[in-house]
C-alpha cells in the first residue's frame, strides 16, 4: 500500500471508530466502507449499485443522511474482496472527479430514517391532481411562457397582482392579467376543501439547481393562506424558525397549503443544488432535480373601503354592474392613460389612479366581482329596510313541519329561513331576512 492510501486509510479507521464504534481492519470482510462518496456529494444508491454489483451480489447497501460516506455488504468475502482489489484507489465511470478509497469493516451502522417534522399549520395533500390534468397544465405553461419574467435565480409570471418583490407586497398601480381560466379547476378544488379563494398567482420556475431564499410572505397584505401546487419534479423546501429546521419532500402533483404557525412563523425557502436526500423504501437516497413549476396562490387584503361602497367601483370606471369584462377593461385602460402624469398635472391625479387601480382589481376578478355585487346589494338593501335586531344563526328556532329556522317578529309575524339553505351553503356574511307580515327585517349572521 502506497504512502497516500496508508494515510487515507489512518483518516477513515478514525472515524469508524469514534463516531460509529465500528472497528476495521486489514483482513477482508464482506463489508466495505466506501470512505469518500455519499448522499452529501450526490452519490446515490444507483451509483453504488453500478459500481459495485459487478464484481459479486450486493446484500445491502447503507447511506446515512449529510454523511460523504457509505457501506457496501456482499454476500460473501470474496466478492468483497474483488471489489475492494478493483475499485479501491482508482477512479471510476461512475465518479470520475477524483480516486475512490475503500476500507473493510467488521460491520455497518444501522439504516438512518428522516423522520418529517411538519411545522405546524403546514399540510401537503399528494395527488392533488392527475397526471393528465398536471399534462394540461405543463402545456399552457410551454405555449405562454415569456422570456421577460426571467429573474436572477428563476422565472417568474403573475396573475391577478403583479408582486412587488421590493417591498414583499403586491403593485396596485400596474397592469396585470386576470387569472387565467385553465386554473379554474384547481381553483374550485381549493375553495371546496378550504373554502377560500385565491385573487393573485404566482408562477415560478426552477431549472436544476435554482432555489429561492428563505422568507415569510408578507401578513396583512396578504391573509392568512399560502398555497402552492408542484408540478414537473420532486423538491425539498427547508423551514427554519430560531430553534428548528425541517426539510419538506414536495412531490410533483402535490399542493403544500401554509396556514398559522408554519405560515407566519417559519421563514421557508429552497436551497439552490441540483439534487436533494430523500427517504425511499431502502433507506435515504438523492433524487436528482427536473425543472420544475410551482403555482403559488395568495389572497390579496382589499380594505374595506375599498370593498363596500363608500366609493362605488363601477361609478369610478364609469360604468355599471351590467357592463361585460371587456368594456370594464377599455374603460380602465382609457382612464389610466387619461390619469397618466405626462398627461394630466392635476394634484389629485395619483389618488384618482390609484382608485382606477383598486377598482379594477376587483371588477377584473370574477369571483371578487361576484362577492363585490352581493355587497353592493346587501349595502342597497341596508339603506332601504329598518332592521328589527342582529341575531346569530343559533338564536333561531326550527319548525320541524317544514324544515325552516324562525325567529318571531313583535308584529306577530315571523322571520323564516328554509333550513336547506343553511345546509347547503357557506355564508360569509351576514343575510337580511324579512318579516311574512311586516316591513322589518332581521340580520341573520352565520359561523
Amino acid at each position: 500500500m502506497n504512502h497516500k492510501l496508508r494515510r487515507k486509510k489512518s483518516k477513515y479507521q478514525s472515524i469508524l471508530k469514534n463516531d460509529l464504534h465500528i472497528e476495521s481492519g486489514d483482513n477482508p470482510t464482506k463489508n466495505i466502507m466506501l470512505c469518500n462518496y455519499g448522499l452529501v456529494n450526490g452519490f446515490g444508491r444507483s451509483h453504488v449499485t453500478q459500481l459495485f454489483s459487478q464484481y459479486g451480489l450486493v446484500e445491502n447497501i447503507t447511506m446515512l443522511p449529510f454523511k460523504s460516506y457509505c457501506f457496501v455488504s456482499y454476500s460473501n468475502v470474496q466478492e468483497a474482496k474483488n471489489a475492494f482489489d478493483k475499485i479501491n484507489g482508482n477512479t471510476s465511470d461512475v465518479q470520475n472527479q477524483r480516486p475512490l478509497y475503500l476500507i473493510y469493516t467488521d460491520s455497518v451502522p444501522k439504516t438512518t430514517v428522516l423522520l418529517p417534522n411538519f411545522p405546524p399549520g403546514l399540510e401537503i395533500i399528494d395527488h392533488f391532481i392527475t397526471d393528465e390534468q398536471e399534462a394540461v397544465l405543463l402545456e399552457f405553461f410551454n405555449e405562454n411562457w415569456t422570456d421577460s419574467s426571467s429573474m436572477k435565480n428563476r422565472q417568474v409570471i403573475h396573475y391577478g397582482y403583479e408582486f412587488d418583490y421590493d417591498n414583499n407586497g403586491v403593485k396596485f398601480n400596474s397592469y396585470c392579467d386576470p387569472i387565467p381560466k385553465e386554473f379554474e379547476f384547481i381553483i374550485n378544488a381549493i375553495k371546496l376543501r378550504l373554502n377560500w379563494y385565491p385573487n393573485q398567482i404566482t408562477i415560478n420556475r426552477y431549472l436544476p439547481g435554482q432555489g429561492i431564499p428563505s422568507h415569510i410572505d408578507t401578513c396583512g397584505i396578504f391573509d392568512g393562506y399560502i398555497i402552492s401546487l408542484s408540478l414537473g419534479s420532486n423538491i425539498v423546501m427547508d423551514y427554519k424558525n430560531d430553534n428548528d429546521l425541517c426539510s419538506v419532500l414536495l412531490k410533483s402533483k402535490s399542493l403544500l397549503i401554509m396556514s398559522g404557525e408554519s405560515r407566519n412563523d417559519w421563514k421557508h425557502g429552497i436551497t439552490p443544488r441540483k439534487f436533494d436526500v430523500v427517504n425511499t423504501i431502502d433507506g435515504p437516497d438523492i433524487v436528482y432535480r427536473k425543472t420544475r413549476i410551482s403555482i403559488t396562490f395568495r389572497r390579496v387584503v382589499l380594505y374595506e373601503d375599498t370593498i363596500k361602497d363608500k366609493q362605488n367601483l363601477y361609478h369610478i370606471l364609469g360604468c355599471d354592474p351590467m357592463s361585460s369584462y371587456e368594456t370594464l377593461k377599455k374603460s380602465y385602460r382609457k382612464l389610466l392613460l387619461q390619469l397618466h402624469p405626462d398627461k394630466c398635472d392635476s394634484q389629485s391625479a395619483a389618488k384618482m389612479c390609484a382608485d382606477l387601480n383598486k377598482a379594477w382589481n376587483v371588477l377584473k376578478d370574477s369571483k371578487l366581482k361576484k362577492s363585490y355585487d352581493e355587497q353592493l346589494e346587501q349595502n342597497n338593501m341596508d339603506s332601504q329596510v329598518t332592521l328589527f335586531e342582529s341575531l346569530h344563526v343559533r338564536d333561531l328556532e326550527k319548525n320541524e313541519a317544514n324544515d325552516t329556522l324562525y325567529y318571531n317578529c313583535r308584529c306577530g309575524g315571523i322571520f323564516s329561513l328554509p333550513e336547506s339553505e343553511v345546509v347547503n351553503e357557506s355564508f360569509l356574511k351576514p343575510l337580511l331576512i324579512p318579516c311574512d307580515d311586516c316591513s322589518l327585517f332581521v340580520e341573520i349572521n352565520f359561523p
